[in-house]
């Protein structure tokens, strides 16, 4: 089939499938309910996780242009807890505050992409409306799809002018190349120097970092940033300049805080979680607290060094390597409170499995010793990393950078590096 034909099916598909694109049709209105005399935004009662779920599915399509203002979100807050409309209004417009919270944090949405209005009386929820149009303009969409076809035409075309190129190339280089073997006595040939050979060693070392957790509480809290640290140890085997794999153990702590969507929710002395205080019982209001969690992680890790893939960098003495790795995870979580060190709240221990990758950089020297940086993410499976009982945050993860000193041995080829 030659290109001209291949643009005419092009062209044609696009204006068969125009019509099936024009019929696209969403759910617009999406309703949340609040419990009487409550402003808190509780997903779990009255269906709205199943409506939230919804409006996310629609809200991804048209995200472009909700976020260029083309397509906005209509946010109409009713509430009947005051005994006069004032009060109404208050209660409606925090109402519509703690779902449009909601929708920024899933959704990476801004406060512009809301127009919203607040009513007294009419019931306890919350309404989030899309105005989507129904039909699409056709000429538009032809015009699209005739410019796509050309510019599909124009890099066929392109390839095709640089696949010649690159075989004129390749074969100038091969008639140069014979034409300088055929000059070169073979009285010299031995001078070319012999290939070096890849470096297969086995490696250990210690390392050390700041790691940074992230779940229903964080080490990036609402008023603070808190630091953690991490010891370890590791060792491993170079196969050749491009791959290594290594077994490690490292021990170390996380401070985590109040995020800045929950502070105002409650930690009763039961270990679970509140929207506010409950009666007869001890707590503390999250943002009054701090989660102290010590980690021991064993993994296993491959590192797969990217300036081995070059000839021109295979024997460099420096490595870049890319490192993904499974891990077996232990944490136990105490909470303190952040204007003192008593312990309030013992957690219990739990095993998590982990997987994740690092970046990370470093440098041989010629005795061996070999010193470098990493970064990278752990993304945990089960309960929250912090202690906390299961919420509405998804984010499960350790982020950690640090710096790491090793020492190769068994390998006499280390000595050829250049």
């Amino acid at each position: 089939m030659n290109k001209n034909l291949k643009t005419v099916l092009t062209v044609l598909l696009s204006f068969v499938l125009l019509p099936l694109s024009a019929q696209e049709t969403a759910d617009t209105v999406y309703t949340f309910r609040f419990l009487p005399d409550r402003d808190m935004f509780y997903v779990p009662y009255g269906g709205n996780g199943a409506e939230l779920a919804r409006l996310e599915d629609c809200v991804k399509r048209y995200k472009a242009d909700i976020l260029s203002g083309k397509v906005p979100l209509y946010v109409d807050g009713y509430s009947t807890v005051g005994q006069d409309g004032a009060g109404n209004l208050v209660m409606a417009k925090t109402r519509s505050n703690r779902v449009k919270s909601e929708l920024i944090t899933r959704l990476q949405l801004t406060e512009e992409c809301f127009i919203t209005k607040n009513h007294s009386g009419g019931g306890d929820y919350v309404t989030v409306r899309l105005v989507i149009p129904a039909d699409k303009d056709k000429d538009e969409e032809a015009k699209l799809a005739a410019e796509r076809a050309e510019q599909e035409r124009l890099a066929a075309e392109q390839a095709e002018v640089e696949r010649i190129a690159r075989e004129k190339e390749q074969e100038r280089l091969a008639a140069e190349q014979a034409k300088a073997n055929f000059a070169q006595p073979e009285a010299e040939a031995p001078l070319t120097e012999p290939a070096t050979k890849p470096a297969a060693s086995w490696y250990a070392g210690v390392e050390g970092g700041m790691p940074f957790g992230t779940s229903a509480m964080g080490s990036f809290g609402a008023d603070r940033t808190t630091l953690g640290w991490s010891v370890g140890i590791y060792g491993g085997y170079r196969f050749n300049p491009v791959f290594s794999l290594e077994l490690q153990a490292a021990w170390g702590q996380l401070t985590m805080n109040s995020r800045d969507c929950c502070p105002d929710y409650w930690m009763g002395a039961d270990g679970n979680r509140y929207e506010a205080a409950v009666a007869g019982m001890d707590g503390w209001y999250m943002s009054d607290l701090q989660s102290h969690t010590s980690v021991q992680r064993y993994a296993a890790q491959l590192n797969v060094n990217l300036l081995g893939l070059f000839a021109g960098t295979r024997d460099s003495r420096w490595s870049l390597d890319l490192s993904p790795h499974i891990a077996a995870i232990g944490t136990k979580s105490d909470f303190r409170l952040t204007d003192g060190k008593a312990d309030v709240l013992q957690g219990g221990a739990q095993w998590h499995f982990g997987a994740g990758g690092n970046v990370q950089a470093s440098y041989t020297f010629p005795v061996g010793l070999q010193l470098g940086i990493y970064t990278g993410m752990t993304y945990l499976t089960g309960k929250p990393v912090d202690g906390t009982p299961e919420h509405l945050h998804k984010a499960n993860y350790i982020w950690e950078t640090g710096l790491r000193l090793g020492w190769s041995f068994g390998a006499k080829d280390k000595e050829d590096r250049q």
